[in-house]
């Protein structure tokens, strides 16, 4: 199986670069994009669980716990692009609530060097990596606190998985693993006093609860241009509720863009939302 693998190689590298939106990069960085997909193939095929690996992408050395998840969160952020907010600022605010391992951090850095970034991430074991990362490129003006956003500020079970390179940890059980841990939360309004370029909401189902925060403290996103989130509609065939959770941002001035697939009616969807103003 590692021979038919190794012979799909360059195939797969290639058709996963032709997949990407790059229409923001360079000829150069497109070569760069490519070379790194290829070895991230080639070490997910030989890769192993649970063990700290780390992988050169656009300078940065970044750490993670196996190539899959890696290669995953690249493609997701990096070649999507679906966080960049084309700021010409030389120093934008950047809050970051669900930054895992801090593929989202490297992102906004690599594009905006100068940005002084607030980074939430709950989850231990990501966590660990996400202070391993952001020490190990000596990156300046990032804040790492491990606690989640919520809308009180009250310890709460927050359920985890096993494998540590798991990308699946909530505040929902039917969103995290099946452990559970006591975490911290806060509130992500305190920390939107000043202007705020993006606040960037990945949290597995616990957009509602940032909501709910938002709207207790109202006035707190006056000052923030950007609000890109990812939504969770229908988990596990829930009702549909995006017109509430889209009205208060109407309300509060932003316009949007929405991307999303689905296959079948009734499909749990993963939304990214791009509020702007």
């Amino acid at each position: 199986m590692k021979i038919l693998a190794y012979l799909r190689l360059p195939l797969t590298a290639i058709r996963l670069w032709l997949e990407a939106d790059d229409a923001k990069y360079s000829f150069k960085e497109k070569l760069h994009i490519l070379w790194v997909l290829f070895q991230l193939r080639y070490k997910e095929i030989n890769g192993k669980k649970n063990t700290i690996i780390s992988q050169e992408i656009f300078g940065f050395k970044v750490h993670a716990y196996d190539y899959t998840t890696l290669l995953f969160l690249f493609r997701e952020i990096f070649l999507s692009k679906d966080y960049y907010f084309g700021s010409d600022q030389t120093k934008d605010r950047i809050v970051d609530c669900g930054a895992n391992i801090g593929m989202s951090v490297f992102f906004h850095k690599y594009f905006h060097p100068q940005a002084e970034i607030i980074a939430f991430e709950p989850n231990p074991s990501a966590f660990e990596l996400l202070k391993l990362n952001v020490e190990a490129n000596h990156l300046k003006n990032v804040s790492c606190i491990q606690k989640a956003v919520s809308n009180n500020e009250v310890p709460v079970n927050f359920y985890v998985n096993e494998d540590k390179g798991s990308l699946l940890s909530s505040v929902r059980s039917d969103r995290g693993g099946d452990i559970s841990i006591e975490i911290e939360t806060t509130l992500v309004s305190k920390y939107l006093d000043t202007a705020v370029a993006l606040l960037k909401i990945d949290v597995e189902g616990a957009e509602w609860l940032i909501l709910a925060d938002l709207k207790a403290n109202a006035g707190k996103l006056e000052k923030v241009q950007h609000v890109i989130l990812e939504y969770h509609h229908k988990i596990n065939g829930e009702p549909s509720r995006l017109v509430g959770f889209m009205a208060y941002f109407e309300e509060c001035g932003f316009e949007y863009n929405i991307k999303t697939t689905y296959k079948n009616k009734g499909d749990f969807q993963d939304m990214v939302i791009h509020f702007y103003r």
